[in-house]
């Protein structure tokens, strides 16, 4: 899967299906230095994705000091060709990063990637 180098990040995009509604969303940085993906709760509030009783809240740490979201089950999520079905991602608030989210280890390494920089791919072994 090719990817694109905006502003020196490498970004990339996904596809999530949540209750039977599907939306790509770009503009997803690739970040081996983030355990978990995470991506804007605002991309995905026209697909019901919202902090509900019972959603796990979960705090993260990074350059920008200590951030907080919600994870809940989404049905998949497709990278490329590659598909993770009842998977649980993080959403929170990206509005400071003109992103919408990271792709982190979590799905990363769950697909066996690897980062072909030479060729700006994501390639799956």
């Amino acid at each position: 899967m090719k990817l694109e180098l905006i502003n020196q990040l490498l970004e990339s995009q996904i596809t999530i299906c949540y209750n039977g509604q599907t939306k790509v969303i770009d503009k997803l940085i690739i970040d081996t230095g983030a355990a978990h993906t995470i991506i804007s709760s605002d991309i995905v509030d026209d697909l019901g994705i919202r902090f509900e009783n019972g959603d796990q809240l979960v705090s993260a740490f990074g350059i920008g000091g200590e951030e907080y979201s919600f994870r809940k089950a989404v049905g998949s999520i497709k990278l490329g060709d590659f598909e993770i079905k009842d998977i649980k991602l993080d959403f929170g608030d990206m509005n400071d990063w003109d992103i919408n989210g990271l792709i982190g280890l979590d799905i990363l390494i769950g697909g066996k990637f690897i980062i072909d920089l030479g060729n700006l791919e994501l390639v799956q072994i």
